[in-house]
């Protein structure tokens, strides 16, 4: 069994997340000029979408959707 994620999307609304919700964890690269900082699309099954700036929590999620054994 999977364990849930928490994630906090942009309007500060918290999500408990089960990896087995999720269709792609996309990245995103913003440049500016402060420098370059990273957001997270995370699309689910049931089509809705979360952007986040949870690095840790995008990780997470990608690291369960990555397969355990190579091919």
């Amino acid at each position: 069994m999977n364990p849930t994620i928490s994630i906090e999307d942009s309007s500060n609304e918290i999500y408990h997340i089960n990896p087995c919700n999720v269709v792609y964890v996309k990245e995103k690269k913003n440049i500016h000029t402060m420098g370059v900082t990273s957001s997270w699309k995370i699309s689910l099954i049931n089509g809705e979408t979360i952007i986040t700036k949870n690095k840790q929590g995008a990780e997470e999620l990608i690291n369960t959707l990555s397969p355990k054994t190579q091919l």
